[in-house]
């Protein structure tokens, strides 16, 4: 059993030691407060939490009343 064992242990560096490095570039690249560049379905929950954020932000920030940021209910579809 050593030869699978070796050989599952090399690829799951591999695998981690890519993953590292691009948490280091992107933690390199969010330094300088770059916008974030999101695809419109794919990425639709998270702009959706974002504009949900900046609502209530700005609500607590005036005493307005939160504007969220769908119109209704959606469905999403996912495939891959």
């Amino acid at each position: 059993m050593p030869l699978p064992v070796t050989i599952f242990r090399a690829f799951a560096k591999t695998f981690l030691r890519q993953d590292q490095e691009t948490m280091i570039k992107q933690a390199e690249g969010l330094q300088h407060n770059p916008r974030l560049m999101l695809i419109d379905d794919a990425d639709r929950p998270a702009k959706w939490y974002f504009a949900l954020k900046a609502n209530l932000l700005e609500a607590r920030r005036t005493g307005a009343e939160i504007v969220h940021p769908m119109d209704g209910p959606v469905t999403l579809r996912w495939r891959s």
